[in-house]
């Protein structure tokens, strides 16, 4: 045979070969009957799709611009434990109701092109399970109904409200009683409740019972009247009122023992129960994501926005927004086992002790665990596990190589310390929810830098740990809060309304032992109501440095929350601390300090000694 012929056929070949790869390397939804905007259930077909890509090992999945709907139906099942969610007695059924299920699969991409996911029912959207280099980029995500109720008062006085309800809330008049429903579900009476000001960006504590004990009828499409007895002080016209039960019997999201996970401009407009959770999983980073309100919404999320529960590696938070939350944006914590039985020195029996967190994995053979105190939060020494029985989703047996220091008693607490991350926040904005702003509790490295937040219920920050409450694990030892604007922050907390909080629960003081260490607060911008800024316990090496405070005590939005009795800084139980260079527009600020030596304290301003 000539060159010129061999070239050809081998070019041919190179060709084919080169087609046979491309089809590997990337599968099109629409070939596995993910058709855009047919408004049918496409749970099976996405898991088709994503079957498909497991058995070729395909990098990517792109799906076609359009709505695609999901329903509880079909939509992949797993009986999933996860932190900080319904307890055995609220909601005994583990099953969640999967939309898009990724388990035990590794270097895919799913690329929505800006797709909306409509989700029917309660669902979890998404779930990550045993599962390495997952990208999921460009998909909006929605309830059709969502499971948060919202009207908006028009008219109120002591006897009558009249509201529009939003068009998404569904609703039924029954013996002059509004009942709430949706796609499979009804709420029961217990409902919580939440007041929005979306004009001032503020939202508070509120309830329901008056329009549930008052008669209710319709006026219009959309538009009802109670009458009844009513303060319209609680209840002004404009003010937006959501409501929900309290069962997280799903979540937003999860990811779970999975590793080098990104998620990437996605716009989520609801999620039903806890928000987005990652729990026992590796590197992980969410940037571009917009957990915001759409259709004229006041909320987005039934609970948190996004939630890790004993991650490793690095967490990073990029250029996120948050707006619309009933409860925190970010939390990042352990999970701390109380020692309810000492078998002998190398056996432990722990239980969970929160009604929302239990029955998952909290430790593996090879971990390391630490061992806190429950009175002083203070470390008993650390060991690493052998063996774990579970005994029941409430009680585990560990078994850990060396012996228990004798000082540990039942009632301390146990956590994994293997398990906890890294932690990077960064150009980011936090506002309209009544609670905090992000929590974290890590002794890794953590940053938090160059975000916004905007009217935040509670503290902005807290930095917590506790083993008597909910268990959240544990002690911070490197944390960075700087660049960072704090504007009105903590206008549900009365007197205890600081922007930034590290406040661990231990109940007793033991000298030279301090919970958290560490801390630095620098070139931050505080533009408050309140002059409280700061407020910490049990801490050593506090820095306050270079930061910028306007105080502004006559604005008209904050006057049902003024507290003219702030600090500016409370300390108590302190060592190692700095406060210097700060510029405020006060003069009169000062420090409380108390359970310190006030020659552990270097600062500029006037101190105020309290002992205890």
């Amino acid at each position: 045979m000539s060159s010129p012929k061999l070239y050809t056929l081998f070019f041919f070949f190179f060709l084919l070969s080169t087609q046979a790869s491309f089809s590997q390397e990337t599968i099109f939804a629409k070939d596995y009957g993910l058709i855009p905007n047919s408004f049918v259930d496409q749970s099976e077909n996405m898991q088709k799709a994503l079957e498909a890509c497991k058995k070729s090992s395909a990098k990517k999945l792109i799906l076609e611009k359009g709505r695609y709907d999901f329903f509880p139906i079909s939509a992949s099942k797993r009986i999933l434990f996860i932190s900080n969610t319904a307890s055995e007695v609220e909601w005994p059924d583990k099953t969640k109701h999967i939309g898009l299920l990724i388990e035990d699969q590794n270097n895919l991409t799913i690329k929505g092109n800006q797709s909306e996911f409509v989700f029917h029912g309660k669902m979890t959207p998404f779930a990550i399970i045993r599962s390495s280099n997952i990208r999921i980029e460009g998909i909006n995500t929605n309830f059709e109904r969502p499971t948060m109720s919202e009207l908006q008062i028009l008219s109120s006085s002591d006897s009558e409200i009249i509201a529009n309800v939003h068009p998404s809330s569904k609703y039924s008049i029954q013996n002059g009683k509004v009942l709430w429903y949706g796609e499979g579900w009804y709420n029961t009476p217990e409902l919580h409740t939440i007041l929005s000001d979306t004009v001032q960006g503020i939202n508070q504590y509120s309830s329901f019972k008056p329009f549930q004990e008052a008669n209710a009828e319709e006026l219009g499409v959309n538009r009802l009247r109670f009458t009844g007895k009513f303060d319209p002080q609680k209840y002004p016209v404009g003010g937006i009122l959501s409501m929900r039960n309290t069962i997280r019997d799903e979540v937003g999201g999860f990811v779970y023992r999975s590793k080098n996970i990104e998620l990437s401009d996605l716009n989520i407009h609801y999620m039903h129960g806890l928000g987005i959770t990652s729990q026992f999983s590796e590197n992980l980073t969410y940037k571009n994501i917009n957990i915001t309100p759409s259709k004229g919404r006041a909320i987005t999320s039934f609970a948190d926005g996004m939630h890790f529960s004993g991650c490793k590696g690095k967490i990073l938070i990029e250029n996120c927004h948050y707006k619309g939350l009933h409860d925190d944006p970010v939390n990042i914590h352990g999970t701390y086992l109380q020692i309810v039985e000492k078998i002998n020195d190398k056996e432990l029996l722990l239980e969970f002790k929160h009604h929302q967190s239990f029955g998952f994995d909290a430790f593996l053979p090879g971990d390391t665990i630490g061992v806190v105190s429950q009175e002083a939060i203070q470390p008993l020494g650390k060991l690493i596990v052998e063996k774990v029985e579970t005994i029941s989703p409430r009680k585990i047996k560990i078994t850990f190589q060396g012996k228990l220091n004798s000082k540990v008693k039942i009632g301390d607490a146990v956590e994994n310390l293997t398990w906890t991350p890294e932690v990077i926040v960064k150009n980011s904005r936090f506002e309209g929810t009544n609670t905090r702003g992000m929590l974290v509790t890590t002794p890794k490295k953590v940053i938090i830098e160059n975000n916004t937040f905007f009217r935040t219920g509670m503290h902005a920050i807290l930095i917590a740990a506790d083993v008597n409450s909910w268990f959240e694990s544990g002690a911070v030892s490197d944390v960075t809060i700087r660049d960072n604007r704090f504007i009105d922050c903590g206008y549900n907390l009365s007197s205890n309304n600081y922007a930034i909080a590290i406040l661990p629960e231990n109940k007793k003081i033991v000298n030279g032992h301090f919970v958290h260490r560490n801390i630095s607060i620098e070139n931050n911008s505080f533009e408050t109501f309140s002059p409280n800024i700061l407020i910490a316990n049990s801490t050593q090496g506090l820095k306050f440095i270079k930061n910028k405070i306007n105080i502004d005590e006559n604005k008209p939005a904050f006057e049902a929350f003024r507290n003219n009795s702030g600090k500016f800084i409370v300390l108590n139980d302190v060592k190692d601390v700095i406060i210097k260079d700060n510029q405020s527009n006060k003069s009169d600020i000062y420090i409380e300090l108390s359970n310190s030596n006030k020659k552990e304290i270097s600062t500029d301003l006037k101190t105020t000694i309290i002992t205890n």
